[in-house]
This record gives structure tokens, sequence and C-alpha cells, in this order.
């Protein structure tokens, strides 16, 4: 039998080995889990970079983005405050090593950036850097950007262990930003594709607006021809009305059209901004309060959707509810993300609505838009009691709570 010869030292040795590694996995899946919290390519982006920068133990990272053609049209930092980024000035033009990254399909470490040969120094107001690691990041055989991290804690150089740990985060990071990239794509189109439907509406309205404020001029040309001034004032006063009532209706379908989720914006900045603007036009008497999560992990047509429902369900209110508080709130209960909007106006007998009374097309709309993302959509209201209308969407991920906002 042949003598053991492994002793305390290689023991310890390799349990250190075993434990980074299971260490470095553990990061690598809890990074996969916060990449796939983010919907929005900037929050994308900016996980990227501050993720692999931890994974590294960089002081510094950044993450460069490639455009379709293999330029470089977006620079995310990570480690470098506000006022040292504004100081490095413009966009890297893509020389030096991070120039060399573009064109590489391999890692590179550098142990002194100022000793590689394609180093060619740093701007004014440029932190010094000297160790080097940097990663390129490729999906389906395209390059997609690289990841440039410096410093690493404690001065010693990046190793081995640091590029395999990056390289397969940035496989990882490379799903993450073509997700994101094609949800924005998405996002896009249901956008697009709202704003069509928004501007139709308004067009068809104003269409029978018109038609109306027509036939209500003709009807009081006659009672002036036959000297019924009674009712041509009233006629007169009704066709004020409506022009007031098409007037509103068209700002708010511009404020609609204007407030839009989209690439930079979330459904939450969105719902915020629109509430805001929105609490103008329905005066001091009514108050909206608001309980918004910061973060709603939702794709993009529910996302457009929701804010549809929203902004429809607060237009009934201000036309029918003579409501003075009106509550929207989004939460997540067990499986379900519900949302809400609820108000303590004059209510209605949902049972009895007829198509001249309470906005029943409104309504119809607003259950399509539900049942379009798979949700469900319930009205609840008694006369003298205000009315809450609840949209349900299934097994909806997690949502980061916001706070209540008055």
């Amino acid at each position: 039998m042949a003598p053991d010869t492994t002793n305390e030292a290689d023991v310890q040795q390799l349990t250190k080995i075993v434990a980074r590694q299971n260490a470095q996995l553990k990061a690598l899946n809890e990074a996969n889990l916060l990449l796939s919290e983010e919907r929005l390519i900037s929050s994308v982006l900016q996980r990227v970079v501050d993720i692999s920068r931890e994974l590294s133990g960089a002081r510094y990272a950044a993450l460069g983005v490639l455009d379709e053609s293999g330029h470089l049209k977006a620079f995310i930092t990570s480690g470098i405050d506000d006022r040292a980024r504004a100081s490095i000035g413009e966009l890297p033009s893509g020389k030096g090593l991070l120039g060399e990254m573009l064109e590489r399909t391999e890692p590179l470490r550098v142990d002194n950036m100022s000793d590689h040969p394609s180093s060619v120094g740093f701007p004014p107001g440029h932190p010094d850097m000297t160790s080097f690691l940097g990663v390129p990041i490729r999906r389906k055989g395209r390059a997609v950007g690289s990841l440039y991290l410096t410093d690493k804690d404690g001065g010693a150089p990046f190793d081995q262990d640091d590029e395999e740990i990056v390289r397969l985060f940035s496989n990882q990071a490379a799903v993450a930003i073509e997700n994101a990239q094609l949800n924005e794509q998405i996002q896009a189109l249901a956008v697009e594709t709202e704003r069509t439907r928004i501007s139709r509406e308004m067009h068809d309205g104003l269409a029978q607006v018109l038609g109306y404020i027509n036939t209500k001029a003709q009807a009081v040309e006659e009672f002036i021809t036959n000297k019924d001034f009674k009712a041509a004032g009233d006629h007169l006063k009704e066709m004020s009305e409506t022009a007031r009532q098409a007037y509103r209706e068209v700002r708010e379908g511009i404020l609609a059209l204007r407030t839009q989720v989209g690439a930079e914006r979330s459904l939450a900045d969105a719902l915020n901004e629109f509430i805001t603007e929105f609490q103008v036009r329905l005066g001091r008497n009514t108050e909206v309060k608001r309980t918004i999560p910061d973060a709603i992990n939702l794709d993009p047509l529910q996302e457009v959707q929701i804010l549809r429902i929203v902004q429809e369900s607060l237009t009934n209110v201000r036309k029918h509810a003579d409501a003075r508080t009106v509550w929207v709130s989004i939460c997540q209960l067990n499986a379900e993300l519900q949302i809400e909007v609820r108000d303590d106006g004059r209510g209605f007998n949902p049972l009895a609505v007829k198509r001249e009374e309470w906005p029943h097309l409104g309504l119809q709309t607003m259950q399509e838009r539900a049942e379009a993302i798979g949700g469900t959509f319930l009205v609840e209201s008694t006369p003298g009691k205000g009315t809450k209308l609840t949209v349900s969407i299934p097994n909806t991920p997690s949502i980061r709570s916001g706070q209540d906002e008055t």
C-alpha cells in the first residue's frame, strides 16, 4: 500500500479551494436571481456591472455595450462616484485596453495596465488604476459588450479564479441583456399599439361630439327662426357643456398619450406621474391616495394595459363619481398581483347599468384589457357608497414594496 502523503497543509489548501468554489457558485446563483428581477435595460446593465465588481473583488468596474455595428454605444460604471464620472467626460472612444477588448473573444488579465503595449494612459480626472481584467460578453457568437474590472481589493493582481467567475457571469449577463433588449422592443411595440388605439378613440370621440354639436346648431337656428329663444338658449347651454367635456377628454387623452411606460420609465413611474397630473384635473375637492410599489415585475403588455385601466378608472371617477377621496393601490396577495381603484363617490348599481348611464363601454373595455393579460376584472358598487374596481393577475413574481403617497 502506498503511503499517504497528504499533509495537513494540503488538506487546508483543498478546503479553501472548495470553499471558494462553493462561494463563487452561490454568488453566481444570487447574481442570476438579481438579474432576473430587472426588466428595464438601464437597470439590467447597471446590475451587470455592479455584480461583476462584487464577484471579482474589484474596486472599479465598467460595462461597454456595443451596437449592431460593433461600436461602443453605452458605458456604465461602478465604484466611481458621480463627481469623478462627470470629470472623466465623454464616452470612451474605444482606444487602449478598452479598444482591444472590443476585438477580443477571450478574457484579458494585466497586472499593471501601464506596462501593456495597448495602454494609452488615462484622461484628466480619471482615477489611477493598476491591475486589469477584461471579459468579453458574447451571445450566439456575436459580441454584445465587454466587462472591465480594475484594482482588485488588497492590491493583488486578478487571478485565474477571478477570470473564471467573471467569465461564467458574463454568460448570464449576455442572456439578461438580450432578454432586456427584447423586452424593450416588445414594450415599444405595445406602447405604439396603445398610442394608436388612444388616438383612434380620441378621433372617434371628437367625431361624435362634432356631429352632436352640428345637430344642436341646426336646431338652434330653427328655434331662433321660430323665435323660440328659450329653447335656443337651452340648446346652446348643452352645446357649451358638451364642448367643455370634449375639451377635458381631449386633454386627458393627450395626458394618456404622453404618460407611457417605456425603455427608461417603469410602470410605477408612469402611474405616479399620471396620478400627480390628474390630481390637478380632479380639483381640490377630490384627493387621490396611492400605494404603488417601487418595482412591479410584469411583462410589457401587462404594464401597458394596467396603466390604461388605472387611467380610465380615474377618468370615470372624475366624470361620474363626485368622490371626495380615491385610492389607487397595487399589492401582492399570495400568487396574485392585485390592482385596485376605489372611491367614496355616489356609486351605482352594476346590474342595472344602461347605455346612457355610467361608463358602460368603459367598464367593458377595462374588462377586456384585464382578460387580455390573463387577469380578472371585478366591479363592486352600491348607490351612495362608492365604487371599487379590482384587477387580479395570477402567478406574478414578487414585487419590491414602495411607500404610501398622498
